[in-house]
């Protein structure tokens, strides 16, 4: 079973996978368990963009597993030599591979997909296009706050346009039900979304009421060579901090996310990564139990 996208899961498909990735957790360690039920498979990560979360979340799954883990980039593989990325994975089918984890800038991996229906495709992030693991791992971490995701109200805040994590989010949420969705940017981060329901260019008021923060990475070089906005304006008018946050929302029972990696002093403040409403080290933690579920489904379906 391949993870292209979210477009063919339903409510309880989530569900599923949360609860395995429950059954992988050690509430004494807040970590998540050695089961070596993928012994005898191979696992392959072509990454092709950088990444750290990502990869060695998905690395440490694996290995939880007891699966064999190798990895490549375009630097230390054959592609510099002219290969294509096809006869990579021919290679790859024809030594024993059974899963690719792959990264990258285009949208390739459904393509693969259709051409090598016997290896397991896991899309660890396309372009702008799609992130579906992050937004696996984003709900379970909501789930573990709060008990109906359809009921909540959210907001996702900071570079709307160029992310492919908002992108998946968002085709979760549709999933599960959610329509308490604002999304909030400088319009000139927001040109794809200035149609949506709920766009917000004033934080202050995009924050009222709600249950879900997530902040997206802003591009240091975006504010200061691409955008009209400055660096000192997008912090004035849009960074996430903790007197904002409580002046806005009023109460603990919210919590903030961001899927990483956060450029403190930007897009949040530091005074926020302490805070029990901050989930952010959380979510890198369940990447190890949802990846471990996803591939668990992957090759054991």
């Amino acid at each position: 079973m391949n993870l292209l996208n979210l477009s063919h899961f339903k409510t309880a498909d989530f569900e599923d996978l949360f609860k395995l990735a429950d059954n992988f957790y050690l509430a004494e360690s807040d970590s998540f368990k050695q089961d070596q039920i993928l012994a005898d498979k191979k696992l392959l990560n072509l990454f092709f963009e950088p990444s750290t979360r990502t990869k060695l979340s998905f690395e440490v799954a694996a290995s939880n597993l007891g699966m064999t883990v190798f990895s490549l980039d375009a630097i230390s593989s054959s592609l510099t030599k002219g290969e294509s990325l096809e006869d990579t994975i021919e290679v790859a089918l024809n030594i024993g591979i059974d899963a690719c984890v792959i990264r990258h800038k285009d949208s390739v991996v459904h393509d693969l997909a259709d051409r090598f229906p016997d290896m397991v495709f896991i899309n660890a992030g396309e372009g702008s296009i799609a992130h579906p693991s992050q937004t696996l791992l984003d709900l379970f971490t909501i789930r573990q706050s709060f008990d109906d995701l359809s009921k909540l109200s959210y907001l996702v805040v900071g570079d709307l346009d160029h992310s492919r994590v908002l992108a998946s989010f968002l085709e979760g949420l549709n999933i599960v039900g959610a329509n308490k969705i604002t999304l909030c940017s400088p319009a000139e981060l927001g040109k794809k979304y200035a149609d949506f329901p709920n766009f917000e260019e004033d934080l202050n008021s995009a924050l009222d009421g709600k249950d879900v923060v997530m902040a997206l990475r802003i591009q240091h070089e975006r504010l200061d060579h691409a955008l009209s906005i400055s660096g000192e304006e997008y912090i004035s008018k849009f960074q996430i901090n903790h007197q904002r946050l409580l002046d806005a929302i009023g109460s603990d029972r919210f919590i903030l996310m961001h899927p990483g990696p956060v450029n403190y002093g930007i897009e949040l403040h530091a005074d926020v990564r302490n805070q029990p409403y901050c989930k952010i080290n959380t979510q890198v933690r369940n990447g190890v139990g949802i990846r471990m579920a996803i591939l668990t489904k992957a090759l054991l379906t």
